[in-house]
């Protein structure tokens, strides 16, 4: 078999496997949580919406204590505005990548995995591009994983990311 051959059976292939990848994704959320890792993740998916033609969009959850003592009223409003923050940040890295977003903003009492996922439930997103590490070991410790709670509880594939 020629080279000329080959090439175009491998082009051809290639051409179906994005073909079929811009089937299957045409939503892709993106957990946000203004760690490290935040940027890495964001290039990550910005290249693959490019390459799927699919909507970009970024959540950012604001996550409250589930108990407060008595009396202690906690103001969420500070935390919002950071997360506002996080996500303008978030669009500005997908924008230098070429790739068109949207955000939400979503608040939860606990464990930020249970908005993530009602957001991707509701809004019927194809796929969740989650890192495998976020903010908080801290976090991890006392609710648990929000990566490991989207991997076993999404209704839809989750492409977990992740770094050394």
């Amino acid at each position: 078999m020629s080279a000329a051959v080959v090439s175009q059976k491998a082009l051809a292939q290639r051409a179906f496997s994005v073909s079929l990848w811009r089937e299957l994704f045409t939503k892709i959320l993106v957990p946000v949580d203004g760690s490290r890792y935040m940027e890495e993740n964001i290039v990550y998916a910005s290249k693959l919406a490019r390459a799927t033609e699919s909507t970009l969009t970024f959540v950012h959850v604001v996550t409250l204590p589930v108990v407060t003592p008595p009396k202690i009223g906690i103001d969420p409003r500070p935390l919002e505005q950071a997360g506002l923050k996080i996500l303008e940040n978030a669009k500005n890295i997908a924008k230098k990548e070429g790739a068109d977003s949207e955000t939400r903003l979503g608040k939860a009492f606990g464990n930020a995995a249970q908005e993530i996922l009602r957001t991707a439930e509701h809004e019927s997103f194809d796929l969740i591009v989650i890192g495998a590490k976020g903010h908080s070991l801290l976090d991890k410790l006392l609710i648990g994983s929000v990566c490991e709670t989207v991997m076993h509880h999404a209704t839809c594939p989750v492409l977990v990311l992740h770094h050394r």
